[in-house]
């Protein structure tokens, strides 16, 4: 059974073809090539890489970093390793 990413059931409601890639369950399209080609090179696109890597990071000033990095508020993540 393949992995499913946590922006899965958006992919679904979005009307994705989902296809097995390297064991996680990933879309494929989301109806016309096509059309979803021209809306990206028209507008924009955006892409799950959610997948691909795990990144631990440590240090006194990583809670800064990724404040800085990210848009979520990171002192709201309470779990280690989350």
């Amino acid at each position: 059974m393949a992995q499913k990413t946590v922006l899965h059931a958006s992919h679904l409601a979005a009307g994705a073809k989902m296809v097995d890639f390297f064991g996680w369950e990933m879309p494929i399209n989301y109806g016309s090539q096509i059309e979803e080609h021209h809306a990206v090179r028209q507008d924009a696109g955006m892409f799950d890489v959610s997948h691909m890597t795990i990144v631990d990071l440590t240090g006194a000033n990583t809670r800064n970093f990724l404040r800085y990095l990210l848009a979520n508020d990171v002192a709201k993540l309470t779990t280690p390793g989350k």
